[in-house]
């Protein structure tokens, strides 16, 4: 299977750093050109995923190359909520909730964020998002739009990882991979062409 992962166009308040975990904004006009130029870029799908949330669902409509293919909207691939931090920026959080921001600036380790999804729990989600990616065939080609957050748990449960590695992924970047979906990836397969990463992050 091709399965093409693609973090939305910009949305309202991503240029100047706001958390914004679920909170439902739309894409600015920078994201919305974001999409139409991504469209060119991607091997058609046969299927398209996306989070219910505005600013993945609009990408979603503005890149789907085929009118006639429905957009699906999967639940599990939501942001991350960012609890008492949603709608604000780092100076913001800084000024409102100073010791916590210091211990997690300080911490080598994940600190809980009061009213926040754990990270525990999104890669959970996560498990389960690609489990329902999975149904499809070898021969799909499968988009899934997304947030920053909620990718990096998302690929890693792809590539097998247990553990979750830290990126900056920008408004309409994407990974291609190609997976045997029949296969758990174990390295007893001996072929690389079943599990192969074509493109990681890769920006307009």
């Amino acid at each position: 299977m091709r399965l093409i992962l693609i973090r939305h166009g910009e949305a309202v308040g991503n240029a100047s750093g706001v958390m914004l975990g679920r909170q439902d904004v739309p894409l600015t006009e920078r994201g919305r050109q974001q999409a139409l130029a991504l469209r060119e870029k991607l091997p058609p799908p046969n299927a398209i995923y996306t989070s219910p949330l505005q600013r993945c669902r609009d990408t979603a409509t503005l890149i789907n190359p085929c009118p006639e293919l429905k957009i699906q909207e999967l639940a599990e691939l939501i942001e991350i909520d960012q609890g008492i931090f949603t709608g604000l920026t780092w100076a913001q959080a800084q000024a409102q909730h100073p010791e916590l921001c210091k211990e997690l600036e300080e911490s080598d380790y994940l600190i809980s964020v009061p009213e926040a999804e754990s990270m525990a729990m999104a890669w959970q989600r996560a498990k389960q998002a690609w489990k329902q990616l999975r149904r499809h065939s070898d021969e799909d080609c499968v988009w899934c739009i997304s947030h920053g957050g909620f990718l990096q748990c998302l690929i890693s449960v792809v590539l097998g990882s247990d553990r979750l590695w830290g990126m900056e992924i920008p408004p309409a970047a994407w990974f291609d991979f190609s997976v045997r979906v029949d296969l758990d990836g174990r390295f007893e397969a001996e072929n690389i062409r079943w599990w192969r990463i074509n493109a990681f992050n890769q920006n307009l």
